[in-house]
């Protein structure tokens, strides 16, 4: 097995997988069987829409993170909350680093936008692509209702210490506005 070329899996693994894993991890009640790579196919649709709304705005501004481990216990768990807690804590924005944030995110959003766009392909490509190959393209296919999927996209980001597009639109206070229209 080839050693990840920066040490780790993140930049193969982001929002797409998180929603994938937060699906695996708390299912909907009776939820069928599916498949890793269908339920990539379909977050990765979504993952796409979501930072296509997100770079074709305005640059992001960052609001502090009020979450608390409470919140995780209530969300999660006793038993699930507090591992997703420390994770999520060690990302967490606030003070210093929500300062630094914004100021990076305002100096350079064009030249990040575009280095971004360069390397993805347009969600509409992705779908096609899916289409084509006959596999899934909406939660609704693998049986996973409107309402948990967008759950699911909601919280995904609360289960890795992994900053994502998902919580680049949940810090800018964008997330909740934009699931409706991308899951």
């Amino acid at each position: 097995m080839r050693p990840a070329i920066c040490g780790t899996s993140h930049p193969a693994s982001q929002g797409e997988h998180l929603i994938s894993h937060y699906i695996d991890m708390l299912p909907a009640p009776d939820q069928p069987f599916s498949f890793h790579g269908e339920q990539i196919g379909v977050t990765t649709l979504t993952s796409a829409r979501l930072q296509e709304r997100l770079l074709d705005g305005p640059p992001p501004v960052l609001s502090p993170n009020s979450d608390s481990e409470a919140d995780f216990i209530r969300r999660f768990g006793a038993a699930l909350g507090p591992s997703c807690w420390r994770e999520f804590a060690q990302k967490r924005l606030i003070g210093e680093r929500l300062d630094a944030a914004n100021a990076r995110i305002a100096g350079n959003w064009e030249r990040i936008s575009q280095a971004i766009r360069k390397i993805t392909l347009p969600a509409e490509f992705l779908g096609q692509v899916l289409a084509n190959a006959g596999a899934p393209r909406r939660p609704q296919e693998l049986g996973w209702p409107s309402s948990f999927y967008a759950t699911a996209v909601k919280r995904a980001r609360e289960i890795r210490n992994r900053y994502t597009f998902l919580d680049l639109a949940a810090d800018s206070e964008r997330l909740d506005l934009i699931i409706p229209a991308i899951a």
